[in-house]
């Protein structure tokens, strides 16, 4: 496999990366670093949507329950923009969990879509020893996203919750939350080439920066992906595998 003829500097173009992706999930030498990952997140999906689901029925009835007699016209907006709210945050929560528990297995199948990619043809069988530091790294790596992540990741929630409450402005809630999920993904699948590359979270980051609108296109289909229930177990490494390609193809030159 070598390196395709840039195609997908359009934002639009971006998602069928992932659908590549899933093709190349059964190529020889990847298809046995998505089995453990994968089975894995079975048990974090089943988990994580049980909780969901108990959280956001209590929620709702809890919030339509509120809603005074004169803005009852207002409850199937109230509806809509919670369940969508909500499905961003499960989206996004189990996305971050699953890539950290996965990002041993996902540091490696980074590095061997990017010999594919660039037709590096070197056969010499990788040793143990460097498959336990590629894994160590990669999740080492993971912790560094998640501390970049993480007290962003409250402000933006604290800032939907607060517009929520507010009339006419709070269908914004949603596409605030979906806007920094998109980017956070984005950088989180960009970033397993990106170390593979060698390169710091940080250049990784700028590098995102330099064409956001297709980082966030990216982003957006990783989320969307995500909330896919059981399709999304394997959409997960696809994306990974997306991810990888976009790099190669989009962000390794810049």
């Amino acid at each position: 496999m070598t390196a395709k003829p840039s195609m997908l500097s359009t934002p639009i173009a971006s998602p069928a990366v992932i659908f590549e992706g899933l093709k190349l999930l059964g190529h020889t030498d990847i298809r046995w670093l998505v089995i453990i990952p994968t089975l894995l997140n079975l048990i974090l999906f089943s988990a994580a949507t049980w909780l969901a689901a108990a959280w956001v029925s209590d929620w709702l009835n809890w919030l339509i329950a509120s809603v005074p007699d004169w803005l009852e016209w207002l409850v199937w907006i109230i509806w809509l923009m919670f369940v969508l709210l909500a499905l961003v945050i499960y989206s996004f929560t189990f996305t971050v969990f699953a890539n950290l528990i996965g990002s041993p297995f996902y540091g490696i199948i980074a590095e061997r879509v990017i010999a594919l990619e660039r037709g590096l043809t070197d056969k010499t069988p990788t040793s143990t020893r460097a498959l336990l530091a590629t894994a160590w790294g990669s999740f080492r790596r993971e912790l560094q996203i998640i501390a970049y992540m993480l007290p962003r990741t409250l402000g933006i929630a604290l800032l939907t919750v607060m517009i929520s409450f507010v009339p006419i402005i709070n269908i914004l809630a949603p596409l605030i939350a979906a806007s920094w999920a998109a980017w956070s993904l984005a950088l989180q699948y960009m970033d397993y080439p990106g170390d593979s590359d060698e390169l710091s979270f940080t250049q990784v980051r700028q590098r995102a920066g330099k064409q956001r609108l297709l980082s966030l296109s990216f982003g957006l289909s990783a989320l969307v992906a995500a909330a896919i229930p059981l399709v999304n177990l394997l959409l997960l490494p696809a994306t990974v595998v997306g991810g990888t390609l976009l790099w190669c193809r989009e962000y390794s030159e810049i």
